[in-house]
Order: structure tokens, then C-alpha cells, then sequence
């Protein structure tokens, strides 16, 4: 029976509660075992919203479209904005539990809607049994699988192999460790010359600081996602790590970035940044245009034999637990992610498919076989992924970022930032409760 019964009191005066909503609910879920959604004369109404730019909608609204000649009981009411825009939207009716049928997730806000009921849970409601191994684990909360994957990446090195070549240094190979990425990114800021840099300030991202925690068989979170899980002298000691290559110029300052206007790969500026691998369809056209290659590595590591790589979500689809219509939501997220019409013409815009039957059916541009490719190499060091970050990791992550820039203008020293950002963290864990 699916639980976590919650109506929209705009859409309907009675607010069920206890048993009766359960009730309710699950005969909701279980209406495809007794008639259609809808039918054409009579059909229902679900929305779905994303965030994303216009090719994203054109290639998601053409997916609809096959969705709903595929089923006429059911019309579907899109929407999309770009990422701030859709997230403020989000975040202020989450108040009013006006939330869309069906809708777009980033996996570190999961944890903030589905502690809070938001979510309906999906187990028994939406096909499981063809994503690929270890797509579902960053799924379920509390036992309940609230959200599925539709698309995945992996961290990886992406680097402008052209540039490797030319100037006759090795790409790195797995089990290489910080400082030797230090080195190399030295290596090829002196051999690209004035204006070009071999990477930029690893140490400024905290997704970074995580990965290398686990490498040592640490975490950031707590298991319980309700507290850091590492000491401010493990901080000071990861912003040291970039320390020695900021003061002999190997990588660029951080008033050097701010000044750039077309990012760094993509600029033409950088040889190297460590990322989620499907960030190379981002760079792919523009570095091919001029000429330039572009391949992926792993990434360094503080231990050889812990790469502490996973698998991460690129985004989500999840259905609101206002629902009123929970078969025909979950109709729509089966049909996206299983229809072989509608995976071809969604393509690779959302990630490499988190199913087997996308895989199958997707067809692959230069970009994402370079990510499936990668992919294969790390397979073998794939871990179980970190717990769900907490509802307040965005705000965490800001604020990492914010003080770390402290750091880096000589502002505050390392351990006078790391005192700083553990107390802002204690707070903003705080306001959870």
C-alpha cells in the first residue's frame, strides 16, 4: 500500500488524513488494475514540469507528444524555466503543497522534499526492474523509493587530449593522487604558455572535499545526514592540497577566473577541471569546433586502491504526493524512460539513460560514447554512493564556497576560515530541525 497521503487543500476542501488518505491513495495507485487513467472523451490532466533550456523542452515536449497519442486518457500540461527560476518557484509552493504531478529532481534537494512529505513514494507504482545495476541506490529514503534516475555520471578528469599530444605528456591513469594532478597541472601550465593553465583550484569545490574524504574511507555527512562527518583539520589540510601550485602560478587566481567570460575549457583557457564526466557534451562542440580533442580520465585519488567513484543521478523524475492522479504520473515517467520512441528522441539530453532498454535505444553522439567509454574503464572501482546529502547541502555549499573565496583573496586564514565554516554549518543544520 503506498502511504505518505497528501492532498492539495487548493485543489480540495477535505484534507484526508490517517487511514482514510492511505486508503484513498492507494485505491489511486491501484486504479490501473481495474481501468484506464481516462479515457478520451473523459480524459485526466497531469502536469510536468523541468527545469532546462529551450532544446531541453523542444525534445521533452516531442516525448509528450508520443505520450499522449500513446495514451489518450491522459493529457499532460508542461512547463520549464531555467534553474533558479523553476527551484524558487518549487521551494515556495512546497508551503501550499501545490506541487506538479510530475516533476524534475536534483538529487542533492531530495532529501528537503521527501523528509517533508512532499514525495509520493514509487515502490509498486512505477517499473523498477530495467534500470541498470546500482541506478536506484541514490533513490530511496527511509526505505521508500521516492524518486527514479533518469539519467547517471561519474566524476572523471575530462582534459584536452590535443594538448596532452602536442606537447608529448601522458594523460594521468587511474590511482595517480593530488599532488601528482598538482604536478601535472604545473607541468602543462608551463608548457601551454601565458594565458593558458593546466587546471584551475581544486580545493574550491566541496563535492571535491567529499570525494577525497572518501577515498580515505571517510565522509562529509554523517550517516544520519544530520551533522559533518570530518574535522576542521582535515579542511585545512584539503584547502593545503592546492596551496603549493596557487604559489608558483600553476593554477590560475581566483581574480584571474572571475575575469574569464567563457569559462575555462570552453574558453580555450583550460587543459584539464575535474567534473561530473557528462559535462563534456557541454564543451564538445565548442572544442571540436576549433580544432581540439577532448577524452576523460579518472580522477586523482588519496588512496590507489579507492577511487571512491559512483554512480550520481544527472536528474530525477518524482510525483508530487498532492497528486491526484498517481497511475497516470506514473504512466508518464515509465513511457520517458522505457519508450524507445520517446528515449530516441530525448536522446542524451538528461544524461546517458539510466535504463537498459535507454541504453538500447538511445543513439549516441561523439560526446556521450566518450562518457560511455570512460565509464567502462572505472567500472570496476565503483563504490556504494554517499548518503543523501541533508535538505540544507545547497545552503552548506554555498557557504563552503563563499568562505573558501576568503581564503583564497587573503582574507581569512585556512584555519580561521575552517573554524567559520564549521560554526555557519552547525547553524544551518540547526535550522532543520
Amino acid at each position: 500500500m503506498i502511504h505518505h497521503p497528501v492532498r492539495n487543500p487548493i485543489r480540495r476542501r477535505t484534507l484526508l488524513t490517517g487511514a482514510a488518505a492511505t486508503a484513498a491513495l492507494g485505491a489511486a495507485a491501484a486504479c490501473g488494475d481495474d481501468g484506464p487513467a481516462g479515457t478520451a472523451d473523459d480524459p485526466v490532466t497531469i502536469s510536468f514540469e523541468w527545469w532546462g533550456d529551450d532544446a531541453r523542452a523542444e525534445v521533452t515536449k516531442q516525448a509528450v507528444d508520443l505520450f499522449t497519442a500513446k495514451n489518450e486518457g491522459i493529457e499532460v500540461r508542461t512547463n520549464f524555466a531555467d534553474y533558479p527560476v523553476y527551484w524558487e518557484g518549487l521551494t515556495g509552493r512546497m508551503a501550499s503543497r501545490d506541487l506538479p504531478d510530475v516533476f524534475q529532481m536534483d538529487y542533492p534537494r531530495l532529501r528537503q522534499f521527501g523528509s517533508s512529505g512532499m514525495l509520493l513514494p514509487l515502490d509498486g507504482l512505477v517499473k523498477t526492474d530495467d534500470f541498470r545495476e546500482g541506478m536506484l541506490d541514490t533513490a530511496t529514503l527511509d526505505g521508500q523509493l521516492i524518486a527514479v534516475p533518469v539519467g547517471s555520471n561519474v566524476f572523471g578528469l575530462i582534459y584536452r587530449a590535443d594538448w596532452f599530444e602536442e606537447h608529448g605528456i601522458a594523460p594521468p591513469e587511474a590511482g595517480y593522487t593530488w599532488e601528482d594532478y598538482g604536478n601535472l597541472v604545473a607541468e602543462l601550465t608551463t608548457a601551454l604558455g601565458e594565458g593558458r593553465w593546466g587546471g584551475v583550484d581544486w580545493a574550491s569545490s566541496y563535492l571535491f572535499l567529499e570525494l577525497w574524504l572518501r577515498q580515505q574511507g571517510g565522509s562529509f555527512y554523517s550517516d544520519d545526514a544530520a551533522s559533518l562527518n570530518f574535522t576542521q583539520e582535515q579542511l585545512v589540510e584539503w584547502w593545503g592540497t592546492s596551496v603549493p601550485f596557487a604559489e608558483q602560478g600553476a593554477i590560475p587566481s581566483a581574480e584571474t577566473v572571475a575575469e574569464w567570460t567563457g569559462g575555462g575549457m570552453a574558453g580555450d583557457l583550460v587543459a584539464t577541471e575535474i567534473r561530473w564526466d557528462t559535462a563534456i557534451n557541454g564543451y564538445w562542440s565548442t572544442v571540436t569546433d576549433n580544432g581540439g580533442r577532448l577524452d576523460i580520465a579518472p580522477p586523482p585519488t588519496a588512496d590507489p586502491g579507492n577511487l571512491a567513484l559512483h554512480l550520481r543521478p544527472s536528474v530525477q523524475y518524482v510525483i508530487g504526493a498532492n497528486t491526484e492522479q498517481a497511475e497516470a504520473s506514473a504512466k508518464l515517467i515509465d513511457f520517458l524512460l522505457h519508450d524507445p520512441e520517446a528515449i530516441a528522441v530525448m536522446g542524451t539530453n538528461r544524461g546517458i539513460p539510466s535504463t537498459n532498454t535507454g541504453l538500447e535505444s538511445v543513439e549516441l553522439d561523439e560526446a556521450s560514447q566518450a562518457v560511455i567509454d570512460y565509464e567502462a574503464t572505472v567500472d570496476q572501482h565503483l563504490a556504494d554512493a554517499p548518503v543523501m546529502p541533508p535538505a540544507a547541502a545547497g545552503a552548506i555549499e554555498a557557504k563552503y564556497t563563499e568562505i573558501y573565496e576568503q581564503v583564497q583573496y587573503g582574507q581569512m586564514t585556512p584555519d580561521e576560515a575552517a573554524s567559520l565554516f564549521f560554526t555557519e554549518a552547525e547553524t544551518l543544520f540547526a535550522s532543520e530541525q
